[in-house]
């Protein structure tokens, strides 16, 4: 492992189990983006750290592959490391192990540094924290998105509500998992849970606005795409453990 890690420990919570009393993906985002601002912050860098610096960490992309998926109650061992920035991308890997130390589940995220006043992705973040990054960080998913432009269904508009958005104004990058899940037909989920996702932001949908959700059959899973004002907001791909 990595020199430089921290490590959680979360029960699944009742409200983040699915119909099946089976962790929902979207859940795990949130798990991982909780301890992901809990490590920053055990270095210092708070909400009035990043005010000072005049910055933002912003999600471009993720995925999450579940070796198994845990149910309701189990308790679960976070632990993430960060690489240091490269071109404006910082690769943190966040291991998900049970009680036994079996792992169970892997998300690969990639968060990018953008400054507030100018609205631009910068290349390095301005300062250091002795002991936080790594130079490299092994593991990875498959980040790259089965695309597919043909034979698409509308699956109709999601409005970007109270529940779903966060201090940023705009939808929470977990609960856009949440909107793939809830866009594919009911008889689609019913199939088997989520065992991989992708999931890559390209612009954000604003508290109160809409956006268009479609979908269709791409590779070993599904494709979706949300549009927003005529542009694209996200894309998803994931795939269902139809044999569990």
């Amino acid at each position: 492992m990595e020199p430089n890690h921290y490590t959680k420990t979360v029960t699944v919570l009742n409200a983040d189990a699915d119909f099946r009393s089976l962790l929902k993906p979207s859940a795990l985002l949130r798990y991982v983006e909780q301890v992901s601002a809990d490590h920053a912050r055990a270095f210092g860098m708070d909400d009035a750290f990043f005010r000072e610096q005049g910055v933002a960490f912003l999600v471009g992309k993720q995925a999450l592959q579940f070796t198994r998926v845990p149910r309701r109650t189990e308790k679960l061992i976070l632990t993430t490391r960060a690489e240091e920035s490269r071109r404006g991308s910082i690769k943190r890997i966040t291991t998900v192990t049970d009680e036994s130390g079996a792992q169970v589940a892997m998300v690969d995220c990639r968060w990018i540094v953008v400054s507030l006043a100018e609205g631009r992705i910068l290349r390095q973040p301005g300062w250091t924290v002795a002991g936080f990054w790594n130079e490299s960080v092994e593991g990875e998913l498959p980040l790259q998105l089965h695309k597919c432009r043909d034979g698409l269904t509308s699956a109709g508009e999601w409005t970007a509500r109270y529940s779903q958005c966060d201090l940023n104004g705009h939808i929470n990058n977990a609960f856009y998992l949440d909107i793939a899940c809830d866009a594919l037909p009911l008889d689609v989920m019913k199939q088997g849970p989520v065992k991989f996702a992708a999931v890559n932001y390209h612009r954000e949908i604003p508290l109160g606005e809409k956006a268009e959700v479609l979908y269709a059959p791409s590779a070993e899973g599904w494709y979706l795409i949300g549009r927003h004002d005529g542009q694209t907001s996200f894309e998803c791909y994931l795939e269902l453990d139809t044999e569990s």
